[in-house]
């Protein structure tokens, strides 16, 4: 399964901040945290591929949670289940909510950090293993590209421990 980057720019979208809260609340008390989130015009997500947010914006950016896209809960919700047939070909991850002009997707948060302090791109640009990485997106949902999966994947778990204090 593909790694997907979605796109997390709180000065587009301000209620960004409280989810990322809401997720570090959830996960630190051992729940699991879901949201949907813009898919861009990306239309081939498929559940199972690794959900990788990218805060974007004004400050620092860099990656601030990692999970996995999941299956939209009730068909009722799911977008290829609309009497339309542009939709029928998309997978059961894609919910019938949209933002703005963008099909959404239902994803499961497992590890989380503060907006303000992500795994940064100009670190991630100065590593041997991740040259060449197109870390500016023009558009959520953009598969990452599997020569780089292991290598952010690494940085990711390396940065998560450390953030968290974990041993």
């Amino acid at each position: 399964m593909p790694t997907r980057i979605f796109l997390a720019n709180p000065d587009i979208d301000v209620n960004i901040p409280s989810y990322i809260e809401e997720a570090l609340d959830d996960i630190k008390n051992k729940r699991k945290y879901y949201i949907t989130w813009s898919a861009g015009q990306v239309k081939s997500i498929d559940v199972g591929d690794k959900a990788y947010l990218k805060k974007t914006g004004k400050g620092k950016r860099g990656f601030i949670a990692v999970g996995e896209v999941i299956k939209t809960e009730t068909a009722e919700h799911r977008l290829n289940e609309l009497p339309l047939p542009q939709y029928h070909n998309y997978s059961d991850a894609y919910t019938q909510h949209f933002f703005g002009n963008c099909p959404t997707v239902s994803i499961r948060l497992d590890e989380v950090v503060s907006l303000n302090n992500p795994l940064e791109d100009s670190y991630l640009l100065k590593l041997p293993s991740m040259q060449g990485v197109n870390l500016v997106r023009y558009g959520s949902g953009q598969e990452l590209g599997s020569q780089y999966e292991a290598a952010l994947d690494a940085e990711w778990k390396k940065y998560f421990k450390k953030v968290n204090k974990l041993d």
